[in-house]
Formats: structure tokens, sequence, C-alpha cells
């Protein structure tokens, strides 16, 4: 699979680590060169300097051949925009992190259907898990 990862986020980067890990092609987009610069001996994957949420900039990741774009920098209004961008164009699969649970009703008028709230996510694992429910979380 081809996955494009908007931001160098900790998320962002766990994700590409675990799609490199299992033989998958990873490209990251990042704004920030010095950033780009500092992971790339870290990362085998493709790297490109550009604002995720432009439309010419993913135009250029060729929507076509990718399987999944994950939209997952620390910024919720770029990761909203740039879903739906992507959304416009002929991205087959976007996933949206948002930090903010408050932007849920507004990706649902959006009609963004893959939102991920981690933080949430995650106090719902270890809720279930400290009422025995389910074992730790990894």
């Amino acid at each position: 699979m081809r996955i494009v990862i908007i931001g160098a986020s900790g998320l962002a980067l766990a994700s590409a680590k675990a799609f490199l890990a299992d033989g998958h092609e990873v490209v990251i987009i990042e704004k920030d060169q010095a950033v780009i610069d500092r992971l790339d001996e870290q990362y085998d994957c493709s790297f490109y300097c550009g604002d995720g949420a432009r439309p010419g900039v993913l135009d250029d990741m060729d929507p076509a051949s990718t399987d999944l774009l994950l939209c997952l920098s620390d910024d919720d209004t770029s990761n909203v925009l740039a879903a739906v961008v992507a959304r416009s164009m002929s991205f087959d699969r976007v996933v949206v992190r948002l930090e903010d649970n408050d932007l849920l009703p507004v990706c649902e008028q959006l009609k963004l259907e893959n939102v991920m709230v981690p933080d949430e996510r995650m106090a719902q694992h270890l809720l279930s898990f400290a009422e025995g429910e389910e074992d730790c979380p990894e």
C-alpha cells in the first residue's frame, strides 16, 4: 500500500514506523524543512516539504495511486481542511485526527467519515482496563 501522511506529529511518526515495518510505501508531508532534515536519516520513506492542505501539494501526491491519506498534523484546522480538499480530489480513503472533540459536529456536517480523537479513544481503553473489562492497552 501507498500511504501519505500529513504532518510529522508523534502519532504520524509512530504510524509511519508501523507502516514501514509492514513493508508499505510511506510519504510524509511536512511544512518545516528543518524537521524533514532531522527525520530524513531516521525513516526509510519519502518526505515532501509543503502544506498538506493545499490542493497543489495533494495533487503532487498522485491521489489515484495513494491508498490511504492520514491527516495527522498537530493542527486540527489543517487536518480538517486537508481532508476536505482531499475529498474534492480522488483520494480513496482519508483519516482525520482531531485533538479537540468540539470539532466532531463540524466534521459530521462536512461528511468526513473517518475521524478519530486519539486521546478520547485511549481514555476509553484505560477506563475499560480499570473496570476489568479488557487487558491493559499496549
